[in-house]
């Protein structure tokens, strides 16, 4: 095996993880056909993928021949893959009582939306994402609930498509909801 190479490898797969850890905190998801995967589990698993590519590169060196680095490099390294960890596990941390849903119907050029429900006691929040047709989409609006309350895993909601951007609007019943309309659009 070629371990610069390998060493090469790790390192781009490090600064995946970083720029996808920066666009978490924007608010970022991804799409894919299994369902919805948040930009702290992204991060993470390249986190992961560097740290194994790292090692396997010290074994294709023969284990002790590591590569000098200077200072200033390898405390940049680590304060990175501590960053990104320390991203990644409160994003999961965050997630814990989070749902996400992929919402029906689909808006016209392949536009879709994706939910966010989050509660906890008696407080919950809840985000909608504009998802273009390559899968990456962006926090479009935000909304809380009284009493921890779900209003799209409870099915009380419409999502109506126009021509450029659609509308989420959200029923409380005897739980409010504020605010009840949103606009999704995707650019």
């Amino acid at each position: 095996m070629n371990a610069p190479l390998l060493r090469r490898a790790a390192t781009c797969c490090l600064l995946l993880a970083a720029v996808t850890a920066v666009a978490n905190l924007g608010g970022l998801v991804l799409v894919t056909p299994g369902g919805v995967l948040p930009g702290w589990a992204v991060s993470g698993m390249l986190l992961v993928a560097s740290l194994a590519l790292l090692l396997i590169s010290r074994r294709a060196a023969g284990g002790g021949s590591r590569p000098r680095r200077n200072a200033f490099t390898a405390l940049l390294h680590r304060l990175v893959v501590f960053g990104v960890g320390l991203s990644s596990l409160t994003g999961a941390l965050g997630d814990l009582s989070a749902t996400y849903h992929v919402l029906e119907p689909a808006g016209p050029n392949g536009c879709r939306a994706v939910v966010r429900e989050y509660s906890f006691l008696f407080a919950g929040s809840g985000a909608v994402y504009a998802v273009g047709p390559i899968g990456i989409g962006t926090r479009a609006s935000t909304w809380t609930t009284d009493d921890g309350y779900e209003p799209v895993a409870d099915g009380s909601y419409q999502l109506r498509w126009e021509a450029g951007s659609g509308t989420l609007r959200l029923m409380g019943g005897i739980d409010p909801v504020w605010p009840r309309a949103h606009e999704v659009t995707c650019g």
